[in-house]
Protein backbone atom coordinates (compact mmCIF):
# COMPACT_ATOMS: atom_id res chain seq x y z
CA UNK A 1 0.00 0.00 0.00
CA UNK A 2 1.66 3.20 -1.07
CA UNK A 3 2.33 6.15 1.78
CA UNK A 4 -0.59 8.34 0.27
CA UNK A 5 -3.25 5.86 1.33
CA UNK A 6 -1.33 5.02 4.64
CA UNK A 7 -1.47 8.62 5.44
CA UNK A 8 -5.51 8.96 4.19
CA UNK A 9 -8.17 9.71 6.71
CA UNK A 10 -10.06 6.85 8.26
CA UNK A 11 -13.47 5.55 7.17
CA UNK A 12 -16.35 6.20 8.16
CA UNK A 13 -17.59 4.17 11.02
CA UNK A 14 -20.59 3.55 12.17
CA UNK A 15 -22.93 0.64 10.47
CA UNK A 16 -22.25 -0.21 7.10
CA UNK A 17 -24.97 1.02 4.07
CA UNK A 18 -26.84 3.37 6.24
CA UNK A 19 -26.17 6.86 4.30
CA UNK A 20 -28.57 8.51 1.67
CA UNK A 21 -26.46 7.10 -0.92
CA UNK A 22 -23.16 5.33 -1.72
CA UNK A 23 -21.26 6.34 -4.68
CA UNK A 24 -18.57 3.57 -6.05
CA UNK A 25 -15.93 5.38 -8.20
CA UNK A 26 -13.60 3.20 -9.84
CA UNK A 27 -10.54 5.45 -11.52
CA UNK A 28 -8.16 3.66 -14.10
CA UNK A 29 -4.84 3.38 -13.06
CA UNK A 30 -3.05 1.57 -15.92
CA UNK A 31 -0.02 3.42 -17.53
CA UNK A 32 -1.55 5.18 -20.15
CA UNK A 33 -3.33 7.47 -17.89
CA UNK A 34 0.36 8.76 -17.09
CA UNK A 35 -0.31 10.98 -20.13
CA UNK A 36 -0.12 14.65 -20.18
CA UNK A 37 -2.62 15.66 -22.71
CA UNK A 38 -5.39 17.19 -20.90
CA UNK A 39 -5.22 21.00 -21.01
CA UNK A 40 -4.18 22.42 -18.01
CA UNK A 41 -3.27 18.93 -15.96
CA UNK A 42 -0.16 16.93 -15.69
CA UNK A 43 -1.68 13.97 -16.51
CA UNK A 44 -5.13 12.04 -16.95
CA UNK A 45 -4.76 10.86 -13.42
CA UNK A 46 -4.36 14.51 -11.92
CA UNK A 47 -7.23 15.79 -14.19
CA UNK A 48 -9.70 12.89 -13.08
CA UNK A 49 -9.30 13.13 -9.28
CA UNK A 50 -9.10 17.48 -9.51
CA UNK A 51 -12.67 17.20 -10.66
CA UNK A 52 -13.62 14.10 -8.65
CA UNK A 53 -12.63 16.40 -5.33
CA UNK A 54 -13.92 20.18 -6.77
CA UNK A 55 -17.22 18.52 -8.83
CA UNK A 56 -18.16 15.72 -7.05
CA UNK A 57 -16.73 15.94 -3.30
CA UNK A 58 -16.68 19.87 -2.47
CA UNK A 59 -20.11 20.47 -3.41
CA UNK A 60 -21.13 17.54 -0.88
CA UNK A 61 -19.25 18.72 2.24
CA UNK A 62 -21.03 22.11 2.10
CA UNK A 63 -24.17 20.15 2.80
CA UNK A 64 -22.68 19.45 6.45
CA UNK A 65 -24.37 16.42 7.77
CA UNK A 66 -27.49 16.34 5.94
CA UNK A 67 -28.56 12.65 4.85
CA UNK A 68 -24.91 10.90 5.15
CA UNK A 69 -23.13 10.46 1.87
CA UNK A 70 -20.66 7.50 1.79
CA UNK A 71 -17.76 7.20 -0.66
CA UNK A 72 -15.50 4.45 -1.73
CA UNK A 73 -12.56 4.47 -4.72
CA UNK A 74 -11.27 1.85 -6.12
CA UNK A 75 -8.14 1.87 -8.36
CA UNK A 76 -7.82 -0.27 -11.50
CA UNK A 77 -5.02 -1.37 -12.69
CA UNK A 78 -3.51 -5.12 -13.23
CA UNK A 79 -5.36 -6.11 -9.53
CA UNK A 80 -7.70 -3.70 -7.97
CA UNK A 81 -6.99 -1.45 -4.85
CA UNK A 82 -9.80 -0.55 -2.69
CA UNK A 83 -8.11 3.11 -1.53
CA UNK A 84 -11.10 4.50 0.39
CA UNK A 85 -13.93 2.42 1.98
CA UNK A 86 -17.17 4.20 2.82
CA UNK A 87 -15.68 8.12 3.45
CA UNK A 88 -17.94 10.50 4.79
CA UNK A 89 -17.60 13.33 1.94
CA UNK A 90 -16.21 15.66 3.92
CA UNK A 91 -13.03 17.73 3.72
CA UNK A 92 -10.69 14.89 5.03
CA UNK A 93 -11.68 13.36 1.76
CA UNK A 94 -11.45 16.39 -0.30
CA UNK A 95 -8.25 16.75 0.95
CA UNK A 96 -6.94 13.20 0.37
CA UNK A 97 -8.40 13.50 -2.97
CA UNK A 98 -6.44 16.58 -4.30
CA UNK A 99 -3.69 14.85 -2.87
CA UNK A 100 -4.39 12.09 -5.32
CA UNK A 101 -3.25 13.93 -8.30
CA UNK A 102 0.21 13.53 -8.37
CA UNK A 103 -0.50 9.68 -8.49
CA UNK A 104 1.90 7.35 -10.40
CA UNK A 105 -0.64 5.47 -13.11
CA UNK A 106 1.06 1.84 -13.87
CA UNK A 107 1.06 -1.51 -15.53
CA UNK A 108 -2.27 -2.80 -17.13
CA UNK A 109 -5.91 -1.64 -16.66
CA UNK A 110 -7.88 -4.98 -15.84
CA UNK A 111 -11.98 -4.35 -15.58
CA UNK A 112 -12.76 -7.54 -14.21
CA UNK A 113 -10.86 -7.34 -10.88
CA UNK A 114 -12.14 -3.64 -9.71
CA UNK A 115 -15.58 -5.21 -10.93
CA UNK A 116 -15.29 -7.60 -8.13
CA UNK A 117 -14.06 -5.11 -5.84
CA UNK A 118 -17.34 -2.81 -6.25
CA UNK A 119 -19.06 -6.29 -5.95
CA UNK A 120 -18.02 -6.54 -2.43
CA UNK A 121 -18.32 -2.72 -1.72
CA UNK A 122 -22.13 -2.77 -2.54
CA UNK A 123 -23.20 -6.33 -1.01
CA UNK A 124 -23.04 -4.01 2.24
CA UNK A 125 -25.91 -2.15 1.00
CA UNK A 126 -28.22 -5.16 0.54
CA UNK A 127 -30.68 -4.77 3.41
CA UNK A 128 -30.41 -0.98 3.05
CA UNK A 129 -33.17 1.42 1.15
CA UNK A 130 -29.58 4.10 0.49
CA UNK A 131 -29.01 5.02 -3.18
CA UNK A 132 -26.40 3.36 -5.11
CA UNK A 133 -24.41 5.44 -7.88
CA UNK A 134 -21.47 3.11 -9.92
CA UNK A 135 -18.72 5.46 -11.27
CA UNK A 136 -16.56 3.83 -13.66
CA UNK A 137 -14.16 5.62 -15.48
CA UNK A 138 -11.17 4.39 -17.97
CA UNK A 139 -9.39 6.18 -20.97
CA UNK A 140 -9.85 2.52 -22.95
CA UNK A 141 -10.77 -0.90 -23.32
CA UNK A 142 -10.36 -3.80 -20.56
CA UNK A 143 -6.51 -5.23 -20.43
CA UNK A 144 -8.07 -8.30 -19.05
CA UNK A 145 -7.44 -10.29 -22.18
CA UNK A 146 -3.71 -9.72 -22.33
CA UNK A 147 -3.20 -12.67 -19.64
CA UNK A 148 -5.99 -15.12 -20.46
CA UNK A 149 -5.74 -18.58 -22.22
CA UNK A 150 -7.80 -19.39 -24.99
CA UNK A 151 -10.25 -22.61 -24.76
CA UNK A 152 -6.90 -24.92 -26.01
CA UNK A 153 -4.75 -23.36 -23.21
CA UNK A 154 -2.44 -20.73 -25.79
CA UNK A 155 -1.37 -17.69 -24.30
CA UNK A 156 -3.15 -16.06 -27.69
CA UNK A 157 -2.20 -12.25 -25.94
CA UNK A 158 1.38 -12.80 -25.00
CA UNK A 159 4.39 -11.62 -27.83
CA UNK A 160 5.34 -14.96 -29.73
CA UNK A 161 9.32 -15.82 -27.85
CA UNK A 162 10.33 -16.47 -31.12
CA UNK A 163 10.08 -12.50 -31.76
CA UNK A 164 9.23 -10.69 -35.25
CA UNK A 165 6.47 -8.00 -35.88
CA UNK A 166 3.33 -7.90 -37.57
CA UNK A 167 1.38 -4.91 -39.27
CA UNK A 168 3.82 -2.89 -36.80
CA UNK A 169 3.35 -4.46 -33.84
CA UNK A 170 5.49 -7.13 -31.68
CA UNK A 171 4.23 -10.86 -33.31
CA UNK A 172 1.57 -12.26 -30.94
CA UNK A 173 1.60 -16.38 -29.79
CA UNK A 174 -1.24 -17.95 -32.19
CA UNK A 175 -3.55 -20.57 -31.34
CA UNK A 176 -2.23 -24.06 -33.64
CA UNK A 177 -5.82 -25.52 -33.44
CA UNK A 178 -8.05 -22.24 -34.14
CA UNK A 179 -7.71 -18.90 -35.10
CA UNK A 180 -10.71 -17.87 -33.46
CA UNK A 181 -9.49 -17.72 -30.03
CA UNK A 182 -7.95 -14.10 -29.22
CA UNK A 183 -11.77 -12.96 -30.90
CA UNK A 184 -13.19 -15.17 -28.66
CA UNK A 185 -11.19 -14.18 -25.70
CA UNK A 186 -12.07 -10.45 -26.03
CA UNK A 187 -15.64 -11.39 -26.33
CA UNK A 188 -15.02 -13.44 -22.75
CA UNK A 189 -14.10 -10.36 -21.54
CA UNK A 190 -16.85 -8.23 -22.70
CA UNK A 191 -19.38 -11.00 -21.20
CA UNK A 192 -17.99 -11.53 -18.34
CA UNK A 193 -18.02 -7.46 -17.34
CA UNK A 194 -22.04 -7.13 -18.65
CA UNK A 195 -22.52 -10.35 -16.41
CA UNK A 196 -20.54 -8.38 -13.23
CA UNK A 197 -22.64 -5.18 -13.90
CA UNK A 198 -25.94 -7.44 -14.22
CA UNK A 199 -25.58 -9.47 -11.43
CA UNK A 200 -24.78 -6.41 -8.81
CA UNK A 201 -28.27 -5.07 -10.55
CA UNK A 202 -29.99 -8.66 -9.57
CA UNK A 203 -27.87 -8.31 -5.85
CA UNK A 204 -29.12 -5.32 -5.26
CA UNK A 205 -32.36 -3.93 -7.30
CA UNK A 206 -32.05 -2.88 -11.30
CA UNK A 207 -33.92 -0.06 -10.67
CA UNK A 208 -31.75 1.05 -7.87
CA UNK A 209 -28.07 1.01 -9.36
CA UNK A 210 -27.45 3.75 -11.03
CA UNK A 211 -24.34 2.87 -13.23
CA UNK A 212 -22.11 5.33 -15.13
CA UNK A 213 -19.73 4.54 -17.46
CA UNK A 214 -17.04 7.33 -18.35
CA UNK A 215 -14.79 7.08 -21.08
CA UNK A 216 -12.45 9.95 -20.55
CA UNK A 217 -9.06 9.50 -23.15
CA UNK A 218 -8.74 9.78 -26.86
CA UNK A 219 -12.02 9.48 -28.71
CA UNK A 220 -10.25 6.70 -31.16
CA UNK A 221 -10.24 4.27 -28.55
CA UNK A 222 -12.12 1.21 -28.22
CA UNK A 223 -14.93 1.81 -25.71
CA UNK A 224 -17.41 -1.25 -26.88
CA UNK A 225 -17.22 -2.95 -23.05
CA UNK A 226 -17.97 0.35 -21.45
CA UNK A 227 -21.12 0.84 -23.70
CA UNK A 228 -21.99 -2.66 -23.22
CA UNK A 229 -21.66 -2.45 -19.10
CA UNK A 230 -23.78 0.52 -19.63
CA UNK A 231 -26.63 -1.12 -21.32
CA UNK A 232 -26.35 -3.71 -18.55
CA UNK A 233 -28.78 -1.85 -16.13
CA UNK A 234 -31.89 0.63 -16.72
CA UNK A 235 -30.73 3.51 -15.11
CA UNK A 236 -26.93 4.11 -16.63
CA UNK A 237 -25.52 6.54 -19.28
CA UNK A 238 -22.54 5.81 -21.30
CA UNK A 239 -20.21 9.04 -21.39
CA UNK A 240 -17.64 9.84 -23.68
CA UNK A 241 -15.98 13.11 -22.85
CA UNK A 242 -12.78 12.85 -25.04
CA UNK A 243 -10.06 14.46 -23.06
CA UNK A 244 -12.03 17.43 -22.12
CA UNK A 245 -11.91 18.11 -18.56
CA UNK A 246 -14.60 20.88 -18.78
CA UNK A 247 -17.03 17.63 -19.82
CA UNK A 248 -15.90 15.98 -16.81
CA UNK A 249 -16.42 18.36 -14.67
CA UNK A 250 -19.84 18.94 -15.87
CA UNK A 251 -20.56 15.25 -15.84
CA UNK A 252 -19.74 15.68 -12.35
CA UNK A 253 -22.02 18.28 -11.83
CA UNK A 254 -24.67 16.47 -12.97
CA UNK A 255 -24.19 14.02 -10.57
CA UNK A 256 -24.11 15.92 -7.82
CA UNK A 257 -27.17 17.70 -8.14
CA UNK A 258 -29.07 14.44 -8.10
CA UNK A 259 -26.95 13.68 -5.15
CA UNK A 260 -27.59 16.75 -2.73
CA UNK A 261 -31.34 16.55 -3.79
CA UNK A 262 -31.22 12.90 -2.32
CA UNK A 263 -29.36 14.16 0.79
CA UNK A 264 -31.69 17.13 1.23
CA UNK A 265 -34.67 14.80 1.12
CA UNK A 266 -33.68 12.44 3.27
CA UNK A 267 -32.55 14.76 6.22
CA UNK A 268 -35.87 16.15 6.00
CA UNK A 269 -35.54 19.78 5.14
CA UNK A 270 -37.04 22.40 2.60
CA UNK A 271 -40.73 21.43 2.65
CA UNK A 272 -40.40 19.06 5.56
CA UNK A 273 -42.28 16.46 3.37
CA UNK A 274 -42.28 12.61 4.86
CA UNK A 275 -41.57 9.72 2.34
CA UNK A 276 -44.09 7.18 2.39
CA UNK A 277 -44.06 3.91 3.77
CA UNK A 278 -46.88 2.10 1.87
CA UNK A 279 -44.88 2.14 -1.43
CA UNK A 280 -41.90 0.03 0.08
CA UNK A 281 -38.37 -0.89 -1.51
CA UNK A 282 -39.55 -3.44 -3.92
CA UNK A 283 -39.21 -2.39 -7.59
CA UNK A 284 -41.25 -4.68 -10.00
CA UNK A 285 -40.31 -5.54 -13.56
CA UNK A 286 -42.36 -4.03 -16.17
CA UNK A 287 -45.06 -6.72 -17.89
CA UNK A 288 -45.13 -6.40 -21.94
CA UNK A 289 -48.80 -5.06 -22.16
CA UNK A 290 -50.17 -5.46 -25.57
CA UNK A 291 -53.93 -4.86 -26.23
CA UNK A 292 -56.49 -7.36 -24.67
CA UNK A 293 -53.96 -8.59 -21.97
CA UNK A 294 -55.84 -9.67 -19.07
CA UNK A 295 -54.90 -8.19 -15.68
CA UNK A 296 -56.13 -9.49 -12.24
CA UNK A 297 -56.72 -7.43 -8.82
CA UNK A 298 -54.51 -8.24 -6.16
CA UNK A 299 -52.14 -10.01 -8.56
CA UNK A 300 -49.62 -7.06 -8.95
CA UNK A 301 -51.99 -4.81 -9.93
CA UNK A 302 -54.58 -2.22 -8.49
CA UNK A 303 -57.65 -1.92 -10.56
CA UNK A 304 -60.18 0.70 -10.89
CA UNK A 305 -63.04 0.53 -12.41
CA UNK A 306 -67.08 1.56 -12.32
CA UNK A 307 -67.37 3.74 -8.78
CA UNK A 308 -63.93 3.34 -7.89
CA UNK A 309 -62.91 5.80 -10.77
CA UNK A 310 -64.65 8.43 -10.52
CA UNK A 311 -62.99 10.63 -12.93
CA UNK A 312 -60.43 11.08 -15.96
CA UNK A 313 -59.48 14.76 -15.99
CA UNK A 314 -56.88 16.80 -18.40
CA UNK A 315 -56.17 20.19 -17.19
CA UNK A 316 -56.89 22.81 -19.56
CA UNK A 317 -54.75 25.72 -19.91
CA UNK A 318 -57.03 28.65 -21.64
CA UNK A 319 -59.45 27.37 -18.10
CA UNK A 320 -56.33 26.92 -15.83
CA UNK A 321 -58.89 24.14 -14.33
CA UNK A 322 -59.30 20.68 -14.86
CA UNK A 323 -61.78 19.37 -17.46
CA UNK A 324 -63.66 15.78 -17.92
CA UNK A 325 -61.46 13.51 -20.63
CA UNK A 326 -63.25 10.59 -22.32
CA UNK A 327 -61.82 7.22 -21.70
CA UNK A 328 -60.22 5.25 -24.71
CA UNK A 329 -62.25 4.19 -27.28
CA UNK A 330 -61.77 0.83 -28.55
CA UNK A 331 -62.82 -2.35 -30.47
CA UNK A 332 -62.86 -4.76 -27.64
CA UNK A 333 -64.75 -2.67 -25.63
CA UNK A 334 -67.43 -2.56 -28.38
CA UNK A 335 -67.32 -6.47 -28.24
CA UNK A 336 -67.59 -7.25 -24.45
CA UNK A 337 -70.66 -4.60 -24.31
CA UNK A 338 -72.68 -6.77 -27.45
CA UNK A 339 -71.39 -9.91 -25.91
CA UNK A 340 -71.99 -8.55 -21.90
CA UNK A 341 -74.67 -5.81 -21.96
CA UNK A 342 -74.95 -4.01 -18.98
CA UNK A 343 -71.62 -4.92 -17.42
CA UNK A 344 -69.39 -3.59 -19.12
CA UNK A 345 -66.58 -1.25 -16.71
CA UNK A 346 -64.17 1.40 -18.07
CA UNK A 347 -61.37 1.97 -15.63
CA UNK A 348 -57.29 2.14 -14.69
CA UNK A 349 -55.02 -0.22 -13.72
CA UNK A 350 -51.48 0.24 -12.56
CA UNK A 351 -48.79 -2.03 -11.12
CA UNK A 352 -49.09 -2.26 -7.40
CA UNK A 353 -45.15 -1.95 -7.40
CA UNK A 354 -43.04 0.99 -8.74
CA UNK A 355 -40.42 0.92 -11.45
CA UNK A 356 -38.52 4.21 -11.12
CA UNK A 357 -38.55 6.92 -8.70
CA UNK A 358 -37.60 10.93 -9.00
CA UNK A 359 -37.09 13.92 -6.89
CA UNK A 360 -40.66 13.91 -6.31
CA UNK A 361 -42.80 10.94 -8.11
CA UNK A 362 -42.79 7.34 -8.36
CA UNK A 363 -43.56 5.56 -11.40
CA UNK A 364 -45.55 2.71 -12.01
CA UNK A 365 -46.63 0.53 -15.19
CA UNK A 366 -50.35 1.63 -15.76
CA UNK A 367 -53.02 0.95 -18.66
CA UNK A 368 -56.53 1.76 -18.65
CA UNK A 369 -58.88 -1.21 -18.69
CA UNK A 370 -62.48 -2.14 -19.35
CA UNK A 371 -63.84 -5.52 -17.29
CA UNK A 372 -67.27 -7.17 -16.74
CA UNK A 373 -66.96 -8.58 -13.84
CA UNK A 374 -66.71 -5.18 -11.34
CA UNK A 375 -62.91 -5.20 -11.63
CA UNK A 376 -61.72 -8.60 -10.16
CA UNK A 377 -59.82 -8.94 -13.49
CA UNK A 378 -59.48 -6.02 -16.10
CA UNK A 379 -58.29 -6.14 -20.44
CA UNK A 380 -55.53 -4.18 -21.44
CA UNK A 381 -56.83 -1.44 -23.71
CA UNK A 382 -55.02 1.79 -25.48
CA UNK A 383 -51.71 3.20 -25.61
CA UNK A 384 -48.51 1.38 -23.13
CA UNK A 385 -49.18 4.07 -20.29
CA UNK A 386 -47.31 5.09 -16.99
CA UNK A 387 -48.81 6.52 -13.64
CA UNK A 388 -46.90 8.84 -11.21
CA UNK A 389 -48.16 9.07 -8.12
CA UNK A 390 -46.50 11.46 -5.25
CA UNK A 391 -43.32 10.10 -3.20
CA UNK A 392 -44.44 12.29 0.09
CA UNK A 393 -47.44 11.25 2.24
CA UNK A 394 -48.30 14.80 2.43
CA UNK A 395 -49.25 14.88 -1.09
CA UNK A 396 -51.83 12.18 -1.18
CA UNK A 397 -55.11 12.90 -2.96
CA UNK A 398 -53.38 16.33 -3.02
CA UNK A 399 -54.99 18.25 -6.54
CA UNK A 400 -52.31 21.10 -6.43
CA UNK A 401 -49.44 18.32 -6.71
CA UNK A 402 -50.89 17.35 -9.90
CA UNK A 403 -52.20 20.56 -11.06
CA UNK A 404 -48.48 21.51 -11.08
CA UNK A 405 -47.40 18.81 -12.89
CA UNK A 406 -50.06 19.02 -16.02
CA UNK A 407 -49.48 23.18 -15.65
CA UNK A 408 -45.99 22.83 -16.17
CA UNK A 409 -45.76 20.54 -18.96
CA UNK A 410 -48.79 22.01 -20.72
CA UNK A 411 -47.28 25.25 -20.66
CA UNK A 412 -43.94 23.69 -22.07
CA UNK A 413 -45.95 22.14 -24.94
CA UNK A 414 -47.05 25.74 -25.94
CA UNK A 415 -43.99 26.79 -25.88
CA UNK A 416 -42.89 23.90 -28.25
CA UNK A 417 -45.93 24.64 -30.46
CA UNK A 418 -44.70 27.84 -30.56
CA UNK A 419 -40.85 26.81 -31.23
CA UNK A 420 -41.93 24.73 -33.39
CA UNK A 421 -43.52 26.99 -35.59
CA UNK A 422 -40.79 29.34 -35.31
CA UNK A 423 -38.22 27.08 -36.87
CA UNK A 424 -39.92 25.65 -40.17
CA UNK A 425 -37.99 22.35 -39.65
CA UNK A 426 -38.80 18.77 -40.82
CA UNK A 427 -40.70 16.06 -38.51
CA UNK A 428 -36.93 15.09 -36.93
CA UNK A 429 -37.19 19.16 -35.41
CA UNK A 430 -40.49 18.56 -33.62
CA UNK A 431 -40.32 19.09 -29.92
CA UNK A 432 -43.44 18.00 -28.13
CA UNK A 433 -44.38 16.92 -24.33
CA UNK A 434 -46.85 14.43 -23.72
CA UNK A 435 -50.60 15.08 -22.41
CA UNK A 436 -50.80 13.64 -19.37
CA UNK A 437 -54.48 12.57 -17.30
CA UNK A 438 -55.85 12.46 -13.49
CA UNK A 439 -57.32 9.52 -12.64
CA UNK A 440 -59.58 9.84 -9.28
CA UNK A 441 -59.58 6.67 -7.67
CA UNK A 442 -61.63 5.74 -4.45
CA UNK A 443 -58.91 4.00 -2.44
CA UNK A 444 -59.31 3.37 1.68
CA UNK A 445 -55.58 4.03 1.15
CA UNK A 446 -56.09 7.67 0.48
CA UNK A 447 -56.14 9.80 3.90
CA UNK A 448 -59.56 11.07 2.80
CA UNK A 449 -60.26 7.62 0.95
CA UNK A 450 -60.14 8.92 -2.48
CA UNK A 451 -56.91 9.89 -4.09
CA UNK A 452 -55.21 10.87 -8.03
CA UNK A 453 -52.98 9.39 -9.87
CA UNK A 454 -51.25 11.55 -12.95
CA UNK A 455 -51.15 9.24 -16.72
CA UNK A 456 -49.41 9.76 -19.55
CA UNK A 457 -48.23 7.13 -22.04
CA UNK A 458 -45.12 5.39 -22.00
CA UNK A 459 -42.45 6.66 -23.94
CA UNK A 460 -40.88 3.69 -26.47
CA UNK A 461 -36.87 4.12 -27.40
CA UNK A 462 -33.81 5.31 -26.02
CA UNK A 463 -34.74 7.63 -23.18
CA UNK A 464 -32.37 10.56 -22.77
CA UNK A 465 -31.83 13.53 -20.61
CA UNK A 466 -30.67 16.25 -22.83
CA UNK A 467 -30.23 19.01 -19.99
CA UNK A 468 -30.53 18.58 -16.37
CA UNK A 469 -31.79 21.01 -13.71
CA UNK A 470 -28.28 22.59 -12.88
CA UNK A 471 -26.68 23.33 -15.95
CA UNK A 472 -25.82 20.09 -17.24
CA UNK A 473 -26.04 19.64 -21.28
CA UNK A 474 -26.58 16.79 -23.19
CA UNK A 475 -22.68 16.14 -24.76
CA UNK A 476 -21.37 16.47 -20.91
CA UNK A 477 -24.60 14.73 -19.41
CA UNK A 478 -24.92 11.75 -21.36
CA UNK A 479 -24.23 11.07 -24.80
CA UNK A 480 -25.78 9.27 -27.41
CA UNK A 481 -25.69 8.24 -31.12
CA UNK A 482 -26.47 11.24 -32.72
CA UNK A 483 -26.99 12.23 -37.01
CA UNK A 484 -27.00 15.45 -38.18
CA UNK A 485 -30.35 17.29 -38.98
CA UNK A 486 -31.53 18.80 -42.02
CA UNK A 487 -31.25 22.65 -42.94
CA UNK A 488 -33.59 25.06 -41.52
CA UNK A 489 -35.84 26.59 -43.68
CA UNK A 490 -35.12 30.72 -44.59
CA UNK A 491 -38.49 31.27 -45.44
CA UNK A 492 -40.41 34.31 -43.58
CA UNK A 493 -41.99 33.88 -39.89
CA UNK A 494 -45.45 33.13 -39.57
CA UNK A 495 -45.13 35.02 -36.34
CA UNK A 496 -43.30 38.01 -37.43
CA UNK A 497 -40.97 38.36 -34.39
CA UNK A 498 -37.58 36.59 -33.60
CA UNK A 499 -37.08 34.64 -36.22
CA UNK A 500 -33.47 36.00 -37.93
CA UNK A 501 -31.45 33.81 -39.74
CA UNK A 502 -27.61 34.97 -39.53
CA UNK A 503 -27.04 33.41 -42.86
CA UNK A 504 -23.20 33.37 -41.00
CA UNK A 505 -21.05 30.96 -42.73
CA UNK A 506 -19.04 27.82 -41.40
CA UNK A 507 -22.38 27.60 -38.81
CA UNK A 508 -21.63 23.85 -39.34
CA UNK A 509 -23.94 20.66 -38.95
CA UNK A 510 -27.09 20.86 -36.43
CA UNK A 511 -27.16 17.39 -34.07
CA UNK A 512 -30.30 16.44 -32.19
CA UNK A 513 -27.94 17.55 -29.00
CA UNK A 514 -28.60 20.92 -30.48
CA UNK A 515 -32.26 21.12 -30.74
CA UNK A 516 -32.97 20.91 -26.94
CA UNK A 517 -30.39 22.89 -25.67
CA UNK A 518 -31.87 25.54 -28.45
CA UNK A 519 -35.02 25.14 -27.33
CA UNK A 520 -34.65 25.97 -23.13
CA UNK A 521 -32.66 28.94 -24.90
CA UNK A 522 -35.63 30.09 -26.98
CA UNK A 523 -38.44 29.73 -24.09
CA UNK A 524 -36.70 32.12 -21.64
CA UNK A 525 -36.13 34.66 -25.29
CA UNK A 526 -40.18 33.87 -25.82
CA UNK A 527 -40.98 34.68 -22.44
CA UNK A 528 -39.26 38.15 -21.83
CA UNK A 529 -37.05 36.27 -19.61
CA UNK A 530 -39.84 34.87 -17.64
CA UNK A 531 -39.51 31.78 -17.67
CA UNK A 532 -36.58 28.63 -18.70
CA UNK A 533 -38.16 25.18 -19.97
CA UNK A 534 -34.86 22.71 -18.92
CA UNK A 535 -34.71 19.36 -17.76
CA UNK A 536 -35.69 17.88 -20.94
CA UNK A 537 -35.99 14.21 -21.34
CA UNK A 538 -37.61 11.98 -23.49
CA UNK A 539 -36.64 10.22 -26.40
CA UNK A 540 -36.50 11.23 -30.13
CA UNK A 541 -36.45 9.74 -33.32
CA UNK A 542 -36.18 11.19 -37.21
CA UNK A 543 -40.06 10.46 -37.88
CA UNK A 544 -41.36 11.94 -34.42
CA UNK A 545 -39.04 14.61 -33.73
CA UNK A 546 -38.14 15.02 -29.66
CA UNK A 547 -41.07 13.37 -27.24
CA UNK A 548 -40.45 14.68 -23.73
CA UNK A 549 -42.11 14.75 -20.29
CA UNK A 550 -41.44 15.82 -16.85
CA UNK A 551 -39.60 19.42 -17.57
CA UNK A 552 -38.87 21.99 -15.29
CA UNK A 553 -40.05 25.34 -15.68
CA UNK A 554 -37.79 27.94 -13.94
CA UNK A 555 -39.58 31.07 -13.05
CA UNK A 556 -37.94 34.66 -12.10
CA UNK A 557 -40.18 35.42 -9.66
CA UNK A 558 -38.57 32.72 -7.24
CA UNK A 559 -41.62 31.82 -5.85
CA UNK A 560 -41.87 27.94 -6.60
CA UNK A 561 -44.75 28.29 -8.32
CA UNK A 562 -43.65 25.39 -10.92
CA UNK A 563 -42.87 23.10 -7.48
CA UNK A 564 -39.89 22.12 -6.02
CA UNK A 565 -38.05 21.96 -8.91
CA UNK A 566 -37.98 25.67 -9.93
CA UNK A 567 -35.17 27.30 -8.80
CA UNK A 568 -35.80 30.50 -9.67
CA UNK A 569 -33.04 32.33 -11.38
CA UNK A 570 -30.94 30.67 -9.76
CA UNK A 571 -31.80 27.89 -12.10
CA UNK A 572 -32.08 30.31 -15.27
CA UNK A 573 -28.51 31.63 -14.18
CA UNK A 574 -27.34 27.67 -14.06
CA UNK A 575 -28.66 27.12 -17.47
CA UNK A 576 -26.78 29.89 -19.08
CA UNK A 577 -23.44 29.58 -17.30
CA UNK A 578 -23.17 26.04 -19.24
CA UNK A 579 -25.34 26.79 -22.07
CA UNK A 580 -23.06 27.39 -25.49
CA UNK A 581 -25.17 28.91 -28.39
CA UNK A 582 -24.68 26.71 -31.18
CA UNK A 583 -25.78 27.38 -34.93
CA UNK A 584 -29.31 26.99 -34.57
CA UNK A 585 -29.19 29.69 -31.66
CA UNK A 586 -27.23 31.82 -34.13
CA UNK A 587 -29.94 31.32 -37.29
CA UNK A 588 -32.87 31.97 -34.84
CA UNK A 589 -30.88 35.20 -33.29
CA UNK A 590 -30.87 34.01 -29.94
CA UNK A 591 -28.32 35.89 -28.08
CA UNK A 592 -27.18 34.83 -24.24
CA UNK A 593 -29.11 37.31 -22.08
CA UNK A 594 -27.07 39.84 -18.99
CA UNK A 595 -27.84 38.32 -16.13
Amino acid sequence: MSDAIEAAPAPLGGIVGVGTSHVVVIVDHSGSMRKDDVPGYTSRTAAVYDCLARDLVEPQTKLGGLGKMEVSIIEMSDDAEVARERSAADTALLSYLKGCTSRYARSHGNYLPALDAALELLKGDAAHGNQLFLIFLSDGAPSDHVDMQCAHGYSVWQHDPRGGMYKGKPRLRSCPLSGACRAAIHKSVNDECVKRIQHIGDLLGRDRVHMHAVAFGPPTEDYAVLQSMAKALPRSSFQKLGLSADCLRTAFTSLTSTLTSLRTEAAGTGPGLTLRTDIGQRAASRQALEERTILTDADGWDIYVGDNCLSKRKFDLNARSFIDAPFTESALAVDLERHYPGLVQRGIAHAAYKFAEGAERVVFQCTEVVSVDAGATGYSVGPRLVAKDTRHTEHLGCEKFHRTFCRTQGEAEELAQLFNRRLHGGPEWQIRFLPCYVFMLLDSRYPTGQGEILVEEELEGVFTKWNNNAGGVADCVRVVETAALGAIAEDDDEEGEGDSDSGEPGDGPVTTEDVPQCFSHFTYKATNGRKLVCDLQGVWNAVDGFTMTDPVIHHCSGSKKNGATDKGMTGIRNFFATHKCGPLCRRLGLEPPVL
